[in-house]
Parts: C-alpha cells; structure tokens; sequence
C-alpha cells in the first residue's frame, strides 16, 4: 500500500468506524463502565475497536496495529503501524456530547506518523494530513494561527487531569477543555485555537493530531519528559504518556510554555 492510498484508506477507516459509533451514539446518553485507571469504557468503544482490527488486518496485513482497547506493543520487526483510538472523547460520547471522533495514523519505517485522519460524525467533520503535502478539513486546505497571542483574544485549549500538578500563572487566554485530545489538536490545525496542551495523552490520542498540527504549519513538543515519536521498536505504549504542547508557532508555543510552567 503506498502512501496516497494508506491517505485515502485512513480516511475511508474513520468514516466507517464513525458511521458505525453514530448508530449507538444518543444525546440522552449511553451506558459504560470504568477501567483500572478510571476512564470510562462503552460497549460502542470494545465493538468499534473490534471491527477496526477487522478492517485493518484484512488491508494491510503486514502492518502492526496498536488501539486503546486492543494490543499497544511496536514490534521488534515492524515496517510500520496503524495506531487508532476507535472513540477519541469516551466521556463525552457517553453523556451525549457531540465532541467524540474516530482518530486513525499511519507511522511508517522512520517510526513518525506519515498520513492521519480524525473524523467527528456528529459534526460531520473530517480532518486529514499526509506528511509533506499538508492538512485538511472536509478536503480544504487548512492553516494554523500564526499571530502572537494577545491577551483575552485567543483561545487555549487544555485537556486534564495532568499526572502532576503544575504552578501555573494565570491564563491571558480564554480557556476550553472539549474532552477530546486528538479534536483540540485539530482545532489548532485549523486555526481556531491558538494552541493545545496535553497533559497525559496516550499514543493513540495523539498520533493523528499532531500529524494534522505539523502539517497545517505549526509546532508540537513535549513539555515534560519524553515525546512518542520515533516510536521504538519492541515497546509496549500500553502505560506510555507524555505532555505535549501544540502550538501555532514556536513563540506562541513558548509563551505557553512560560505560562504553564510559571517560569519568566
């Protein structure tokens, strides 16, 4: 499978998945459970994961294929992967809010993610990058906001709970948590916020976003420790989590950073 198709299959994966969760999805809400680390879990979550091994597997066989609920170890012997969070925003899904997605990435042999695609269905939206050649949303061209962050002017987005506190200074920005890692991401991509901060994702909340960020033109690092990319060969990302800035620019990214940590 070359590169235009694993773009065009990543995407046709996240709609079918999409569709598919859509069918289960209510605004009144679904049942769920919580795991060993208290995120919540839905019967929507184990099935769709099911049926993306199933979609993959028959695809592109020689591909390892890392997933939330499935198997998270990156072969000694692998050639590339897939990494997918069958539903980005479980929370969210399962109260009935629509800021859920289908988040779908293929690393290949340099161990960096070279094509991706978030899908939102009940926002009928759908993100793509493919490494060199840009980002989109519904097929048009997107941008990141590259403007230095003024005061009160800029939205910020924040994903928590962090593994450890932090002492921050006080936001100049206006603050959103969406409850959706890889959504947050693209919404920098797109340009509608200025930046994301992650503070514990996994691989697979990440892998699509910050492929759509660098593609559309911006930055993305780790704040704190080490970042996901390259992936290694022979580990387990089961436990893996990092903290992750992305920003517009790398001044925007600085100045978040400062914020953040407090420091001048």
């Amino acid at each position: 499978m070359d590169a235009e198709t694993r773009f065009e299959f990543a995407q046709s994966v996240a709609r079918h998945i999409g569709a598919f969760l859509l069918a289960h999805y209510r605004l009144q809400g679904t049942a769920a459970h919580a795991k060993a680390d208290h995120t919540l879990v839905s019967q929507a979550d184990t099935q769709a994961d099911v049926l993306v091994r199933r979609l993959l597997r028959a695809a592109d066989p020689e591909a390892a294929l890392l997933t939330e609920e499935g198997g998270a170890r990156y072969p000694e012997d692998a050639r590339g992967a897939w990494i997918v969070d069958p539903l980005d925003g479980t929370h969210n899904f399962v109260f009935g809010l629509p800021l859920w997605g289908v988040s779908v990435a293929y690393v290949d042999e340099s161990g960096y993610p070279s094509v991706a695609a978030a899908y939102f269905p009940a926002l009928q939206a759908m993100y793509s990058a493919w490494r060199g050649h840009g980002a989109w949303l519904n097929g048009r061209r997107i941008h990141v906001r590259r403007a230095a962050p003024e005061h009160g002017v800029a939205l910020l987005g924040v994903c928590w709970p962090s593994s450890r506190p932090f002492r921050c200074r006080p936001w100049p920005w206006k603050v959103r948590a969406v409850g959706s890692g890889v959504w947050q991401q693209a919404l920098v991509a797109q340009g509608a916020t200025l930046a994301a901060v992650d503070c514990a994702p996994r691989l697979w909340d990440a892998a699509a976003g910050v492929l759509l960020v660098q593609e559309a033109g911006g930055v993305v690092q780790a704040f704190e420790g080490p970042s996901f990319f390259p992936l290694v060969p022979g580990q387990d990302y089961r436990r893996a989590r990092a903290h992750l800035i992305a920003a517009g620019s790398p001044e925007t990214l600085a100045r978040v950073l400062e914020v953040l940590t407090g420091s001048s």
